[in-house]
This record gives structure tokens, sequence and C-alpha cells, in this order.
């Protein structure tokens, strides 16, 4: 490497002196020494043409504003890894929302987005379930009365859940924005314009993610990799700090030792925190938001599953991995990179046995899940175009290796 070139890999970034990744140390996370030719060809074989370095982090993005440290192939299996086993096979997906009246996604196309994970986790049983929330009231409180004050003060602050120190903190960078539009809407309470509120609004009390998560715990199948829940309706959680109880809004929140997780798409949409009265858009402009929805509700959940199997934001190459602030997130890809998709693929092929020792012995799954993950990119009527070419181009280049 030219001292040129070097010297674009010394300069640093943010807060926290973030610095690109070398070539070298790139083809060193992979961990392919001991895994088959072929498995190594499909993984890895002139991943520069395919894969975009990870991109160098603006003021705003999360890398300028996060510690991250990065997970290899080798760290991931020696210390990190939650094993799949055949006793374990299955991700249970929770509907806590009832899509026959909800109008952010509709039971079409959650059908799309249970394909898309069907492919991305190839070889691993998804079965979905419906819960409604009869009883989520009971659990709720007016966090709007309280998020205004409590997260401008704790905005910034990490969220870690169950030991997970990644868990929800990408979240927080959008809770600035979201504070100052609850307290406007705190201080006009007693408008008339709150008159006009429909009850599919009244609908979406915000929930505690905690207590949630709790009846999650209890009702995990036998058979069951893991539990995640999906919902329509704002979480948040509650601490207490020197003696004060502090609220604050959350995207999610997950126990791995328990194997169950929770996500919400309510802070997806666009019109969050819009009156129904603002909300009132032409038949395109609401496909339009939809798109971006299903494109931010698509991203999200592949990753957060992914958290599930232990695997960690990546710092080495355009990643659906990658830590995210709210302002990258539109931009956000839904493909892992040769090193997590290597931790992915294994892990589910191993079926519990010794991973520091296992070896992948039917390499071609590599092909096989590139192949089911453009046919259900194929099914989203265009929204997933470039994704679809890209998945194309690399289909038939791994075609020239088999």
């Amino acid at each position: 490497m030219k001292k040129e070139e070097r010297d674009e890999y010394e300069k640093t970034y943010g807060l926290f002196k973030f610095k690109r990744p070398l070539p070298s140390e790139i083809k060193s996370a992979m961990g392919l020494v001991g895994e088959s030719i072929l498995f190594k060809k499909l993984i890895s074989q002139d991943y520069e043409r395919f894969y975009d370095p990870i991109k160098i982090p603006d003021m705003r993005d999360w890398l300028c504003t996060h510690k991250e440290y990065g997970q290899t192939y080798n760290e991931y299996i020696e210390k990190d890894i939650i094993p799949v086993d055949p006793n374990h096979n299955k991700i249970y997906i929770i509907r806590l929302f009832n899509t026959d009246n909800d109008d952010l996604i509709k039971e079409e196309f959650f059908q799309y987005i249970i394909n898309l994970l069907e492919a991305f986790f190839s070889g691993m049983k998804i079965e979905v379930t419906s819960s409604y929330m009869n009883n989520t009231e009971n659990n709720s409180e007016n966090v709007d009365e309280n998020n205004g004050e409590n997260n401008g003060e704790n905005n910034g602050e990490n969220n870690e859940n169950n030991n997970d120190e990644n868990n929800n903190e990408e979240n927080n960078n959008e809770n600035n924005n979201n504070n100052e539009n609850k307290k406007e809407s705190n201080n006009n309470n007693e408008n008339e314009e709150n008159n006009n509120i429909n009850k599919s609004q009244l609908d979406k009390t915000p929930v505690n993610a905690d207590l949630l998560l709790d009846k999650l715990k209890f009702d995990v199948p036998p058979d069951a990799f893991c539990v995640f829940g999906l919902i329509d309706r704002d979480l948040y959680t509650e601490n207490v700090q020197n003696g004060k109880l502090i609220i604050k809004a959350v995207y999610g929140k997950r126990s791995l030792p328990d194997r169950v997780g929770i996500f919400s798409f309510a802070r997806f949409d666009p019109f969050f925190n819009f009156s129904a009265k603002e909300k009132s858009l032409t038949k395109e402009q609401n496909f339009k938001i939809f798109l971006i929805l299903m494109r931010r509700i698509c991203s999200a959940i592949t990753r957060e599953l992914c958290y599930m199997f232990g695997m960690k934001n990546c710092i080495f190459l355009s990643c659906c991995m990658n830590g995210t602030s709210a302002s990258e997130f539109d931009s956000k890809q839904i493909e892992l990179c040769p090193i997590c998709l290597r931790k992915l693929i294994t892990n589910i092929s191993a079926k519990g046995l010794d991973l520091k020792n296992y070896r992948v012995k039917n390499p071609l799954v590599v092909y096989e899940r590139f192949v089911k993950m453009r046919d259900a990119l194929e099914n989203f009527s265009g929204l997933y175009e470039n994704e679809v070419n890209w998945f194309n181009a690399r289909i038939e280049f791994l075609k020239t290796l088999i």
C-alpha cells in the first residue's frame, strides 16, 4: 500500500477518533482460515467489487458520536455467539398489532416482511402468531407528560438493556427532536384541535417495554431460538436515577439470556408526531411515505434479529449491522457484509456443534441464500429495485465459482 493511501486510513473521525479498517484488517476479520476453498470464494472472492467501504462519517453519523470496537468472526464464536441448535431453531414473530385496522402496515406487506426474514435467516424456521394488546393500557402511563422533561435531560445517554451495550443506543439520537414535538403537544392539551383525534390515535397509548418484555419471557415455546414481538405503539422504559424517575422513549428492548425481544415501528412513521389533520395527504404522497416506512421496518427488523444471534455492530464494510443514527436510517442497506454473513450462516449451519472447530459442510448454502434474498426483495413491487440488481450481479458472479 502506498504511503498516501495508508495516510488516508490513519485519519480519525468524531469524538472517539474512529479509523477506517485497513483491507488487511477486513480480510483478517472474516476468519476464513481452515474453511473449504469453495466456501472462502463464495463468501469473500472479489468482495471489493460488491461491497462498499464503510462510509466516512460526518458529525451527525453514528460513528462520530459512539465508540465502536467492531466484532471479528473469531471474536463472535469465542465469546459473543448465541448458538442455534436443533432443539431451538425457530424464530417466533409475535404480532402485537392488528393489520386489519392499522394504517401503517397491511397484511399483504406484512407477509412480504416475513418472506424476507425467511430468506435472510435461511435455515431457520419462522412462525408468526398474533397477540393483540388487550391489557396493555393497564401497563401504560401518560408518558407524554414526562418525556419532554426527562428525555431532554437524558438525551444521549446509553440505554443498556440486559448487558447488551448496543441495544437501542442509536435510538437516543432521535429523542431530542421528538422531545420538542412532544412538549408542543403537551402545551396544547386543551386546544380544540385535540378534539379531532380519532379512535385509532387514542388506541396508540405508549406501552411499558419492560412489562411487555417480562410477559414474553414467560411464554417462550420450547423449540424457540427466540421470540420477537412487533408492535405499532410507542414504547418507553422507566429507570430511577439519583432518586428521580426517568422515563425514556425507546424503539425496542431485548433480553438475550431469555431469548426475547420487542420492537416498535411506530416512530418509523414519518408523521409520528403529527395530528390527524396534518396527516391529510394525497394517495401518491401516502404511498411514498409508506415506502419509506417499509424500508425502515425491513432494515430494522433484520438487524434487531441479528442481535439475538449475538452479533454486534459492524465497523468493517457497508453492512446491515452498521450502527445507525437518525440521519442515516433511510440510507441503511438490507444485506450483511461478508464478515457478518459468515457469522450468521455458520451459526445456523452448525446446529449447535462446536463453532470453534466447525466448518461449513455445504458451501452452497451461501449461494442459495443470495437467491432467496433476491426472490424475496422482488416481491416488494420495485421498492428494492437497486438491491435486486445487486443480488442478480452477485449471483451471476458466484455461478462462475461453483
